[in-house]
């Protein structure tokens, strides 16, 4: 049972740059040997050169040069419709405050005016920080996943992992390497949406297809799943990536998957790739000569290229690519728990509908670069009316059991669509791409926004992400529309920086 919320807490010793107040009256220093006891109310600054720490509930909380208030509020930890939390909070105005949880992690809770960060498991180190002039908090974790919440909005939260910070203020809630703000008009799929996973579509090699013994990862360990910086379809300027980019070390040893006879294609070039079986390895430097027979999991076939800190592993044949991460795929194993985001669409009067998405992935590691997110493997909508009624049915946008042919790229992707580029994983530590979709008036036929009768209109936005997580956002139409008339062109400026394939 949790405890009730604690209304004095023992300090026993505060420095001489801290200042308590306690109903506008500052307290004075304690004797010496004695023991101040704060509570519930008190308003608390600490100096340039200052340091207060405090515990209650095994819960270490540190605050830096800044001001802060000790306060009883009733939180909400789980989902929005679970029950209230009375517990006594660090209500952070401004400067830095880090937290070591201990026994009763939920404790572990810091507010702003902007967000509750507070820890999942004991043992957590993390930080929050606000800027009260720009109205903006930032919180993150040297070690345990945290929680990161808005404070305006209690639908709006994210998991916070070691290597991502989060940042709440006028434009949202979102970690660093996001490239938008979740939005509430997000939400869960249901069944009354009646999705389907993107690889059911009855075309050959969208499921299996599996290489006889034929599986695993090109990286040691072999059989373990790796960090990912790209998936097939994303933009590129020629084409759609047709490859899946596997995060790695310069010079690391790659591993066939399959065994068979190599052959090597663009040497001197960053383009250099081995070819084994049907499988394609990019942008390493090979140690196996052409026309050798290598064994799966066992020849080192090459080094990762110096500064391109990744090996792109597509599968198939350069006529008719698959997806390496399709379910009974060879790039095994494969999990991802983090659903994609979706942006706010925006509409046109000829009934076409731009929007933006995101994957974030649950799988991540730091190295020269920060996992960044992926693009959506595929985007779908359907259109309801006010009492719910579908009155289409769903329309695929985008689909990524198989690879997109080169032509498709300015009718899937929209204006300022952009990929962070070869050279920003060369020099940047966070990298973020702007992944823009033709929703409707690309693959599909626009929204029938002229055809509609006067009333309010649902548009339901779906996304999936490569391991079938779905995500769905509404976004309501009022007929007659009165948006933009225009949209943009359909081979209007697309905004792809260079990367290899």
């Amino acid at each position: 049972m949790i405890a009730a919320c604690p209304t004095h807490v023992a300090v026993a010793r505060v420095p001489a740059h801290v200042q308590v107040w306690r109903a506008h009256h500052r307290l004075r220093q304690p004797a010496k040997g004695a023991r101040l006891s704060l509570q519930a109310g008190d308003f608390i600054r600490v100096g340039r050169r200052g340091r207060l720490t405090l515990s209650y509930h095994d819960n270490r909380f540190s605050l830096m040069p800044g001001t802060m208030r000790l306060e009883c509020r009733s939180v909400l930890l789980g989902r929005v419709t679970g029950p209230r939390t009375r517990t006594l909070s660090v209500v952070l105005e401004s400067g830095r405050v880090t937290v070591s949880s201990g026994a009763h992690p939920w404790r572990a809770l810091v507010l702003s005016s902007e967000m509750l960060a507070y820890a999942t498991v004991a043992g957590t180190h993390f930080t929050v920080a606000r800027n009260a002039s720009a109205h903006s908090t930032r919180a993150w974790t040297s070690d345990q996943l945290i929680v990161a919440a808005s404070a305006a909005d209690e639908a709006l939260r994210t998991n916070t992992r070691a290597t991502y910070t989060a940042i709440s203020d006028s434009g949202g809630l979102r970690l660093d390497i996001w490239p938008f703000s979740l939005t509430r008009l997000q939400r869960p799929v249901i069944a009354a949406d009646g999705l389907v996973p993107f690889w059911v579509d009855g075309l050959a090699c969208s499921v299996g297809c599996t290489a006889p013994g034929a599986s695993g990862w090109p990286l040691k360990p072999l059989h373990s799943q790796h960090a990912i910086r790209a998936g097939i379809n994303e933009l590129r300027p020629s084409n759609f990536h047709v490859a899946v980019d596997i995060e790695a070390e310069n010079f690391e040893p790659v591993y066939a998957i399959e065994s068979g006879f190599a052959s090597i294609r663009y040497a001197g070039t960053g383009d250099v790739n081995v070819d084994v079986g049907r499988f394609y390895y990019w942008h390493i430097n090979p140690t196996v000569a052409d026309g050798q027979y290598v064994i799966a999991d066992d020849t080192v076939i090459g080094q990762v290229l110096k500064g391109f800190y990744h090996v792109a592993l597509s599968e198939g044949n350069t006529n008719d690519y698959l997806n390496p991460l399709r379910p009974g795929g060879s790039l095994a194993p494969y999990s991802d728990t983090e659903a994609p985001i979706i942006g706010i669409p925006r509409v046109y009067a000829d009934g076409r509908v731009v929007v933006a998405a995101f994957d974030p992935q649950s799988f991540i590691k730091r190295s020269h670069y920060e996992t960044p997110v992926l693009a959506p493997s595929s985007l779908a909508w359907r259109l309801f009316d006010a009492h719910g009624h579908a009155l289409t049915s769903l329309q695929w946008a985008m689909r990524g059991s198989q690879n997109y042919p080169p032509g498709l790229r300015p009718v899937i992707f929209a204006p300022g669509a952009a990929n962070p580029g070869f050279a920003c994983f060369f020099t940047q530590v966070r990298c973020i791409p702007n992944w823009v979709y033709w929703l409707a008036g690309g693959l599909t036929q626009p929204l029938p926004l002229r055809s509609l009768r006067r009333g309010r209109y649902r548009l339901a936005v779906y996304a999936w992400d490569w391991a079938g997580n779905t995500s769905a956002l509404d976004y309501w139409i009022n007929v007659p529309f009165a948006g933009p008339a225009h949209a943009p062109a359909e081979f209007g400026p697309l905004a792809p920086r260079f990367d290899y394939p």
